[in-house]
């Protein structure tokens, strides 16, 4: 868990009488903004911010947030290079002078539109791509945040900056190779992927809700330059908008660059805002094809766990689907199964691998046309990796 802290000291001009006839103006440039991702009790192993030494999410070349008063236009504070890889970040007022009693409204990232509807601010989750294993650094732009402050005695003013969403790691258990996409799938439409944020709330709470414009079952995010180069854990980043997935299943699927994939399944939790959630799977199966022909034919299962000493059930869903044998090494056990020969229509036959401590299971699917050839396992079939079936 963590929460969000950041202060905004404005640019101020004030104007003072001095002797009869003559005024004097006084700018004083104290405008700083501090983003600090502070983690606060639960999963506090876990590094989610762009510093994993301090945990703190830190300026960066093309940050800059919008400020907006209750009755004007934004306007934009871009932060300046001295200021890159800080916590803070200073700025002159341009001209920015606070009207007192005015309420006023912050939020990042910038959108740059100048006649941006400060009620329905869009924000969207979608379009996430990792780069490499265990990568965070594409996080910043989806870490939506909000704030609203007035200008007291002095003509100071404070924002304290909330997420609006949460980032969320997930470990799966995997062989080596190179991966190209995470889907999430659950199985109502509770992921936000589009929506917007109204500034002019009346309440912080209610500034940080967020109002959907799509919502989907599912949940995508693109994996660049990530490969494995022995067993292990694929971890990836997501940065997700709030969502209670209590007593939910999270069913994920990842897909690798040859077209096969790893299918995986976890108890989902709530997520609120600024809360940071860590999801490690047990284990995952790797489908794959082994021998196809006419005449039926076999295929192979591999289940890499988390722990080798994880006990699984595995049940074959059809009579025409028999287990042939099992073999262990180390976290990875494959199973191998026969298929009989088919010459009626064309037909789907399942496999059930099921953690006997949790029950969470993971389905493999397994289509043999009509002459009796296996035409698919798990979410791709031989018509494009005919180089993998004999």
């Amino acid at each position: 868990m963590n929460k969000t802290l950041a202060y905004l000291l404005a640019p101020l001009f004030l104007f003072a009488a001095c002797e009869k006839g003559a005024k004097v103006q006084e700018e004083i440039p104290v405008h700083e903004i501090t983003l600090t991702l502070i983690p606060y009790g639960g999963d506090t192993e876990t590094k989610t911010s762009y510093d994993p030494a301090s945990q703190y999410f830190l300026w960066s070349e093309g940050d800059a947030v919008g400020i907006v008063s209750s009755s004007g236009s934004q306007l934009k504070f871009s932060i300046e290079p001295e200021d890159f890889g800080k916590q803070h970040a200073d700025f002159d007022g341009r001209g920015f002078a606070l009207v007192g009693g005015t309420r006023y409204y912050s939020y990042y990232p910038f959108y740059p539109d100048y006649d941006l509807d400060p009620s329905a601010v869009p924000i969207h989750y979608d379009g996430q791509i990792q780069t490499g294993n265990d990568s965070y650094a594409h996080l910043g732009g989806y870490s939506y945040t909000v704030a609203m402050g007035t200008s007291p005695v002095g003509g100071q003013l404070d924002f304290v900056y909330r997420n609006v969403g949460s980032p969320h790691r997930y470990g799966i258990p995997v062989l080596p190779g190179e991966y190209s996409k995470l889907t999430l799938t659950i199985p109502s439409n509770k992921y936000i992927i589009k929506g917007t944020l109204n500034l002019l709330a009346e309440t912080e709470n209610e500034q940080k809700t967020i109002t959907p414009t799509l919502m989907d079952n599912q949940f995508s995010m693109g994996l660049s330059e990530t490969t494995m180069v022995s067993t292990g854990d694929l971890r990836c980043w997501a940065m997700l908008p709030p969502a209670d997935l209590q007593g939910d299943v999270i069913q994920a699927r990842v897909q690798c660059s040859d077209g096969s994939e790893y299918l995986a399944s976890i108890s989902g939790r709530n997520g609120p805002p600024n809360y940071r959630l860590v999801y490690n799977f047990a284990c995952s199966v790797h489908p794959s094809l082994f021998i196809v022909n006419s005449e039926g034919g076999s295929i192979q299962v591999k289940l890499i766990k988390r722990d080798a000493n994880l006990a699984m059930t595995v049940t074959p869903g059809n009579d025409w689907i028999t287990a042939a044998g099992i073999s262990s090494e180390g976290v990875v056990t494959t199973y191998n199964f026969n298929v009989a020969a088919n010459t009626g229509t064309e037909r789907n036959g399942t496999i059930l691998f099921t953690e006997t401590v949790s029950g969470l299971s993971n389905t493999v699917t397994v289509r043999q046309n009509k002459a009796g050839s296996i035409i698919g396992i798990g979410g791709w079939s031989t018509d494009n990796h005919s180089g993998q079936a004999q």
